[in-house]
């Protein structure tokens, strides 16, 4: 059952390469290839600090 807040978008309405990751995703888990989530996080986050600052650096570049 679907909440009545989520809308479903049709597949053209969203990122081929988010779908595709989304699937790569499920593979991953299908296959056993998981990570614990403490460590899983830990890599969202390192990621995520990563993107902000090559973001930071490329706004002071410009500004510059």
């Amino acid at each position: 059952m679907v909440d009545e807040k989520v809308t479903i978008r049709d597949a053209s309405e969203v990122d081929p390469n988010l779908l595709r990751m989304l699937d790569r995703g499920l593979e991953d888990i299908e296959a056993g290839r998981t990570l614990p989530h403490n460590e899983a996080m830990a890599e969202v986050r390192r990621i995520r600090e990563a993107r902000c600052f090559a973001r930071s650096n490329k706004r002071v570049a410009v500004n510059v």
